[in-house]
C-alpha cells in the first residue's frame, strides 16, 4: 500500500476508532483501507491487540489515487461520514448508513470532481446554516469552496482569486483573528519557482452567499517555502491560533511558526469534547449560540486534510460578542447542552461524554438553527 493520509473514524458510534487509510492505488493493488481492533481475536488484559482491515466490510475499499481525508457529520446529523479528495479519479463522499457501513454518494451530492487532483481539505459551516461545508485544494487546478444546501447537494462558490490554481498541499479553515469570520489558509510547495501561501476571509452574510476576500498573509507567505503540511493550535494560551507550517520533500527547510498580529482584544472560546473513554472526541460537532451573531458550528475533524492533522479542539472567535450556550453532538447521537455566562468567555471548556440519564433530548441542526433565529428575532423585536 502507498499511504497518503489517515483519519480516525468512530464508524459505529462506540467511542472506538478505526483508522481510515487513503492509499494511492496501482491498478487493483492498494485500495483505501479501514484498520481497527479485532475484538474477538484480541486480549486487551494480556496486551494482545489484533488489527484487521475491514475496508471491504465497510464498503470503502475503492481504488484510486488517494490524497486528502476529512471525517465528521457531513451529511449525517451526528454520524461520522468520510470525504476523500483524490487524484486521477473521482472524489469519494462516504455516507455513514448507521450500521458501520458506508455508501459513496459523491456523484449525487455534486462533489465527485473527476477531472482534478485533490490535496488539502477541511470541514466547517461557512454561512451559519447548520450544514457542513467542504473546502479543498486541487494540485495546480481550481480550488473549491462547496456550500451544502437543504437537499444535501453542494455548490461551488469559490471566486476567481480563491480558486486560482497552485501547487497546493494543506488547506486550513479557522478564525485566526477571533473576529467571528472564518479564514481559509492555502499552503503551497515551491517546487518550480515561487509559490506563495495565501489566505482568504470568508465573511457570513444574511440571506446570501459569504463574501470571499483575499488578505495579506504577511510573513506566512513564504514564496520559496517547500510546504508539505500545516496546522493550527494555541501554543501559548493567549486565545489566538498559532500557525505551524512544515516543509520538505523537494528541499530541506525548517518548520515555521507564525503568530497572528491582530485580534488580541477579541473574545474567544475553545471547546474540547471527550469520548466515553476520556479520549478526544474526533468526529464530534460543537454548536455555539451567541447573543448577537446567531449560531456557529465547528467539526472536530478526524482527518483534517493531507499529510497533516488539525487539533481536536473547537475554536471559536467571538469578536465583541458572547456565547450563551454550547451543544456537543457525539457520533452515536448523544448530545449535551451547557449554558454559558460572561465569565466563561476566553476560556477552554472540556465537555465529557454524558453519563446515563444526563443526555439531553436530541435536536437536529435545522431545529437548533431555526430556534436560534427565532431567539434573535425576538431580541430585535
Amino acid at each position: 500500500m502507498a499511504g497518503r493520509s489517515v483519519a480516525c473514524v468512530d464508524r459505529k458510534g462506540t467511542g472506538r476508532y478505526s483508522i481510515y487509510m487513503a492509499n494511492y492505488a496501482r491498478g487493483n493493488v492498494g485500495p483505501h483501507a479501514l484498520i481497527e481492533m479485532d475484538e474477538a481475536a484480541s486480549d486487551v488484559e494480556k496486551g494482545i491487540i489484533v488489527l484487521s482491515d475491514v475496508g471491504a466490510q465497510a464498503n470503502v475499499n475503492k481504488y484510486t489515487g488517494g490524497r486528502g481525508v476529512a471525517v465528521g457529520p457531513i451529511l449525517s446529523e451526528t454520524r461520522s461520514d468520510i470525504f476523500c479528495d483524490n487524484e486521477n479519479g473521482p472524489n469519494f463522499l462516504f455516507h455513514n448508513n448507521g450500521d458501520g457501513k458506508f455508501e459513496d454518494v459523491a456523484a449525487g451530492a455534486g462533489v465527485e470532481d473527476r477531472n482534478e487532483h485533490g490535496r488539502g481539505v477541511a470541514l466547517t459551516d461557512f454561512n451559519g446554516d447548520g450544514k457542513t461545508d467542504i473546502v479543498y485544494g486541487n494540485w495546480n487546478g481550481p480550488h473549491r469552496l462547496y456550500l451544502q444546501d437543504s437537499t444535501q447537494k453542494f455548490r461551488n462558490i469559490a471566486t476567481k482569486a480563491f480558486s486560482s490554481p497552485s501547487p497546493i498541499r494543506t488547506v486550513i479553515a479557522a478564525d485566526f483573528d477571533n473576529d467571528q469570520q472564518l479564514e481559509v489558509f492555502f499552503n503551497n510547495i515551491a517546487y518550480r519557482g515561487n509559490a506563495p501561501n495565501r489566505i482568504f476571509r470568508v465573511s457570513r452574510k444574511e440571506n446570501s452567499d459569504p463574501d470571499i476576500t483575499e488578505l495579506d498573509v504577511g510573513d506566512a507567505s513564504e514564496p520559496q517555502g517547500r510546504g508539505t503540511g500545516a496546522t493550527v493550535t494555541d501554543f501559548d494560551g493567549d486565545g489566538l491560533l498559532d500557525l505551524l507550517v512544515a516543509h520538505g520533500e523537494s528541499a530541506s527547510q525548517p518548520i515555521s511558526v507564525f503568530k497572528v498580529n491582530q485580534g488580541s482584544n477579541n473574545n474567544w472560546l475553545r471547546v474540547v469534547p471527550r469520548t466515553c473513554f476520556g479520549a478526544y472526541a474526533r468526529g464530534a460537532k460543537v454548536v455555539m449560540h451567541t447573543k448577537q451573531s446567531g449560531v456557529h458550528t465547528r467539526i472536530i475533524d478526524g482527518g483534517s486534510g493531507y499529510l497533516c492533522e488539525m487539533e481536536p479542539v473547537a475554536h471559536f472567535g467571538l469578536g465583541s460578542d458572547e456565547a450563551t450556550s454550547i451543544k456537543v453532538y457525539w457520533p452515536d447521537g448523544s448530545s449535551v447542552v451547557r449554558p454559558l455566562e460572561s465569565v466563561d468567555m476566553n476560556t477552554v471548556i472540556e465537555i465529557s461524554y454524558p453519563k446515563e440519564g444526563e443526555e439531553s433530548t436530541f435536536t437536529s441542526d435545522a431545529q437548533v438553527w431555526m430556534h436560534a433565529n427565532e431567539e434573535e428575532e425576538s431580541m430585535h423585536t
